[in-house]
């Protein structure tokens, strides 16, 4: 019972994860989460003998039976990096990236990392994500005066011509410690970052999620099967459980 209880747990953990990933599809930039799942711990069974007959007066013998598994547990959810395809949005201020680099933004939580080029331009002339935190460049947060903006490939912007600043792209050398925070956010948990010079940028364009519709529709059938089986596996073992006590219980000797 407990075993198919916790099968039941990760299904339900899958589901969760799955669903999220749906809740995610048209958010640009974002990552889906994906399920790690490992065997849980086990234990070995003994069968004890109280009165074994073998002239030992009685005293109770253990004699092993096997091991017997304790389920599955969830082992983690890492995030799948894989880039997303992009579309073309026509507006300048929508940046994409090729390649393995995020956009530097500065919170006020400090500095976080996104594949999300939704920006906008402020009152104040400041490149902004949707949320209000700024974005990034070499020379720090980066202020657009009036005019035609243009982004080159290596992230050089200009205004009217004149070269105002260069988009400042970080990549990492470990991306399993990149944190989560939401609105397609990253912080640094270590993932040693660095600047990236490989990555190029695609001026009126954005990253879409990484979340397939399908696949996700699919996984999600299954993991709802999962947990039915695992459901049925304890409704059993209730009525097993349930028969002993009322038939083999009450029996008389």
């Amino acid at each position: 019972m407990y075993t198919a209880a916790a099968g039941a747990l990760v299904a339900q953990a899958n589901a969760d994860t799955i669903a999220n990933n749906l809740a995610n599809v048209s958010t640009s930039g974002f990552k889906r989460t994906l399920l790690q799942v490992e065997s849980g711990d086990s234990m070995d069974l003994q069968r004890m003998q109280t009165d074994p007959g073998d002239g030992s007066n009685g005293q109770s013998v253990s004699v092993p039976v096997g091991t017997l598994g304790l389920g599955s547990q969830v082992y983690g959810t890492p995030t799948s990096f894989e880039q997303g395809t992009t579309a073309q949005t026509g507006n300048p201020f929508d940046l994409a990236i090729n390649g393995n680099g995020f956009f530097t933004i500065q919170t006020p939580e400090g500095i976080r990392y996104t594949r999300s080029g939704a920006f906008v331009r402020d009152g104040r002339g400041l490149l902004m994500t949707q949320d209000g935190n700024l974005v990034m460049g070499n020379s720090g947060a980066i202020a657009l005066p009036q005019g035609d903006t243009k982004i080159a490939a290596d992230g050089t912007i200009s205004v009217n011509v004149n070269r105002v600043d260069q988009g400042k792209l970080t990549q990492f050398g470990n991306l399993n410690n990149l944190s989560k925070q939401g609105s397609s956010l990253f912080a640094d948990l270590g993932a040693q970052p660095s600047n990236d010079t490989s990555s190029t940028i695609d001026q009126g364009k954005i990253e879409q999620s990484n979340s397939n519709v399908v696949q996700s529709m699919v996984d999600l059938i299954s993991a709802q099967r999962w947990f039915e089986a695992n459901q049925k596996v304890i409704q059993t073992e209730a009525q097993a459980t349930t028969q002993a006590i009322q038939t083999v219980g009450n029996s008389k000797a």
